[in-house]
């Protein structure tokens, strides 16, 4: 019969006693300072990145409120059509129209349906 024994993983060992002083143990220590200080540098300037991104996109979105906003004022300020303007009306196609009727037929009229 074999045996089999479980094969365990050998736990290190924990000291109280600190560790000698030697260059080699500084040299280690300001290795981690060093690389722990590099990969806080590139996180700041990806942060940074994301914060000039977050701000465009912000000025974009101000900028489109300003202009919605702009629009629904405009909208108010025109009188709403009345029931006789209800009517579909056709306009001559761009190609043929002169440059009065281009102009009027860019105003449109709204109307508005209760349901």
């Amino acid at each position: 019969m074999n045996n089999i024994h479980s094969r365990r993983t050998i736990r290190p060992t924990i000291s109280t006693i600190p560790r000698n002083q030697s260059e080699a143990t500084k040299q280690l220590e300001l290795y981690k300072m060093v690389t722990k200080r590099q990969r806080i540098q590139q996180e700041l300037q990806f942060m940074e990145q994301r914060l000039q991104v977050l701000k465009q996109q912000m000025s974009s979105l101000d900028n489109q409120i300003k202009i919605t906003e702009k629009t629904i004022q405009d909208l108010r300020q025109s009188p709403p059509a009345s029931s006789e303007s209800a009517t579909p009306q056709t306009s001559p196609p761009c190609s043929t129209a002169s440059h009065k009727d281009v102009k009027s037929s860019s105003k449109f009229q709204t109307f508005y349906l209760e349901y």
